[in-house]
């Protein structure tokens, strides 16, 4: 640490995020100072809106979330702060048959149901149960307390599909339901980890219902609006690089300063977070977790048309595909009386780093070939394509979250949300309660604010905004 501290505030936050946002408004709302230190030039995170596609002759422009994007009725802090906002929910289903990828061959049938071989299909459903059964024995707040942790911990995703899928169609839909949920490969994620991910989500119906609405401001929007509340004390382009933490307050570091103050939440993905320089050092439990989590991997797109096309041919614009480059799809289409058709796709896990190794004429070319094969040849002629690779972001390193390789959530898993000292810790990697989600982020902001606002015996002021449960 270089330097004397050139300014002060109570509090420091430091990843101008969903979660960052949501501790600063927390803390500026109970009368305490606060700076957050965001090293994009922009407010989000993983929530991010592309500039806007189309306006003049074409309509009003598109909103198009390259991030985070949904939100389902069972994510009340979500749902309750879209409310607050004055934002607006809108259905992500369309009606029609889905597209599936799935045996080296493309068939339609229902969302819910993949069109498998009767055979296959007894043993997916099965095998659903058992992992069902399975993820009710976890304990949320403390998954590797579960009685079977350490067997658990020890098998990757692949591993227990081998075991207990014998066809090889119900083993390409398991893979390819890992992949869509983790953006990692069955092979790298162990089944604590994935159990925890279900764990985390609640009830079966909050997880079949994860993606039914989008906003029609766009997610981003969310950020944006609560980052009015505290955007004087918003520092951005400004990287934190280390933090020192002694018996009376803490000490910023970053590459425009130093600041001094009593806490600091850390709210960055693991990896970002694991390359701040940390004095004294981080206890080695913390410090293992963060050195042990890597990101998931996603490139997203949506593909623009001038109508959408394949609800002439009683298609959803939904699809699920075990082989090629993009694994699902969604009708993203806006409702704004234009007529135009969006489809929003996702490429992940070896996919996604394969297409991310390739300049942006040959991923678009790879992204349209695989369009074109699903949905015909008008699909792989959009009037524009827009694609987000997480993974080239240097300040996220990887889409959807950090996930859980085997051996990492047992030995290290109760230093998960711990604060280390006067240091803090939140994002969507940190809940216990929607992990990997916004949701997730938005409810490990509250508690971090609550934590730290506790720490310093300062009491939330009455008009602190406080979720509650509420229904689109």
């Amino acid at each position: 640490m270089s330097g004397k501290p050139d300014s002060s505030t109570d509090f420091a936050v430091v990843g101008g995020g969903l979660a960052g946002l949501r501790i600063a408004v927390s803390l500026r709302a109970a009368g305490a100072s606060v700076t957050v230190f965001e090293a994009r030039d922009r407010v989000g995170g993983r929530v991010l809106s592309a500039p806007p596609v189309g306006g003049s002759a074409a309509g009003p422009p598109l909103v198009l979330d390259l991030g985070a994007q949904w939100v389902g009725p069972g994510q009340t802090e979500m749902l309750q702060l879209i409310k607050e906002l004055d934002l607006h929910v809108i259905p992500t289903a369309v009606a029609g048959r889905t597209i599936w990828g799935l045996d080296g061959q493309l068939k339609q049938g229902r969302a819910t149901l993949p069109p498998l071989p009767p055979r296959a299909l007894a043993e997916v459903l099965v095998s659903g149960a058992r992992a069902a059964l399975m993820t009710r024995r976890l304990a949320p707040d403390a998954p590797w307390q579960a009685a079977k942790a350490r067997q658990w911990d020890r098998l990757t995703a692949e591993d227990w599909i081998c075991r207990h899928l014998r066809t090889a169609a119900g083993r390409d839909f398991a893979r390819m339901y890992v992949r869509g949920d983790a953006a990692a490969e069955p092979s790298e994620t162990s089944v604590l980890g994935l159990l925890f991910d279900f764990r985390s989500v609640g009830p079966a119906r909050n997880l079949a219902s994860t993606e039914a609405f989008r906003l029609r401001e766009g997610a981003h929007e969310l950020a944006r609006r609560l980052a009015e509340r505290v955007e004087d004390r918003i520092r951005f382009a400004d990287p934190v690089r280390a933090i020192a933490q002694d018996a009376d307050g803490v000490t910023v570091e970053s590459d425009t300063g130093v600041l001094r103050c009593r806490r600091v939440a850390v709210c960055v993905p693991p990896p970002l977070a694991s390359r701040i320089a940390y004095a004294p050092a981080l206890p080695e439990l913390r410090a293992r977790l963060l050195d042990s989590l890597p990101m998931g991997a996603s490139v997203k797109f949506h593909a623009i048309y001038q109508r959408p096309f394949w609800r002439e041919r009683g298609l959803s614009g939904q699809a699920w595909t075990a082989a090629g480059n993009v694994s699902l799809t969604y009708d993203n289409s806006p409702d704004d009386g234009t007529g135009r058709g969006v489809l929003v796709g996702l490429v992940v896990a070896d996919e996604a780093r394969r297409l991310g190794a390739l300049d942006p004429a040959g991923q678009e070319q790879e992204i349209l070939a695989s369009l074109g094969r699903l949905f015909g040849p008008d699909a792989g002629a959009p009037d524009a394509l827009v694609v987000q690779d997480w993974g080239a972001e240097e300040w996220t390193g990887g889409c959807y979250a950090a996930y859980f390789p085997p051996n990492v959530l047992l030995p290290y898993g109760s230093a998960f949300r711990a604060p280390c000292g006067r240091i803090h810790w939140a994002g969507t990697e940190t809940s216990s309660e929607w992990y990997g989600y916004m949701e997730g982020a938005l409810r490990s902001g509250r508690r971090a604010a609550k934590e730290m606002l506790h720490a310093d015996s300062i009491e939330p002021a009455a008009n602190d905004w406080e979720p509650r449960a509420t229904h689109s």
